[in-house]
C-alpha cells in the first residue's frame, strides 16, 4: 500500500469514526438541544412575566403619584385661597385701623400693616409644623392686640387715643426678640 493510499484509508476511517460518533452522540444531542431550547423558553417566559410585573408595578406607582399629585396641587390651591383671605382680611384691618386711630400718622397704620403681612409670611414659609405653630401664635397675639386697641379706641368717647400703643409695644418687642 502507497503513502496516499494509507493517508485515505486513514481518512476514510477517521470519517466513519466520525459518523459512528455522531450516531451514538445524536441522541444526546437532540436531548441537550431539547433542553435548552426548554431553558431558553423558560427563561422567555421568566422575562416577560417579570416585565408584566414591572410594567403593572410602574402602572400602580404611576396611579399613585397622580393622586398624590392632585390631592398636593388640591392642597397648594386651599393654602393659596387661605393665604389671600388672610391677605385680604389684613388689608380690612389696615381699614380699621385708619377709621379707630383716624389722627394717627398714616406711616404707623401702614408699620403695622407691613408687620402684619411679615407675620403671616414667616407664619407661612416655617419649615416644620412647630416652628408653624410658634410663628401662627405670634399672628394671632398681634392681630389680637391691634383688634384690642381699635375696640378700645372705638369704644373711647370723647377722646380718642392718638395710637394703638399696645399693638406697637408688641411689634417693637417682637423685633427686638428677633435682633437677640
Amino acid at each position: 500500500m502507497t503513502w496516499g493510499q494509507r493517508l485515505r484509508q486513514m481518512l476514510r476511517g477517521i470519517r466513519g469514526e466520525r459518523r459512528r460518533w455522531r450516531r451514538e452522540r445524536e441522541a444526546d444531542l437532540l436531548a441537550w438541544r431539547r433542553r435548552q431550547l426548554e431553558v431558553e423558553l423558560d427563561l422567555e417566559a421568566e422575562r416577560r412575566k417579570r416585565q408584566l410585573h414591572l410594567e403593572q408595578e410602574l402602572e400602580r406607582m404611576r396611579r399613585q403619584f397622580e393622586l398624590e399629585l392632585t390631592l398636593l396641587e388640591k392642597k397648594q390651591k386651599q393654602e393659596l385661597r387661605d393665604y389671600e383671605r388672610y391677605l385680604a382680611a389684613i388689608d380690612q384691618l389696615q381699614v380699621q385701623l385708619r377709621h379707630a386711630f383716624s389722627q394717627a400718622p398714616e406711616v404707623i397704620v401702614l408699620t403695622l400693616h407691613h408687620h402684619a403681612k411679615r407675620l403671616l409670611d414667616r407664619m407661612w414659609e416655617a419649615e416644620d409644623l412647630q416652628q408653624r405653630l410658634q410663628r401662627e401664635q405670634e399672628f394671632v397675639k398681634f392681630l389680637t392686640t391691634v383688634y384690642e386697641d381699635t375696640l378700645q379706641a372705638t369704644a373711647a368717647e370723647g377722646t380718642e387715643p392718638l395710637l394703638p400703643r399696645r399693638a406697637l409695644r408688641l411689634m417693637l418687642h417682637t423685633e427686638t426678640d428677633k435682633e437677640t
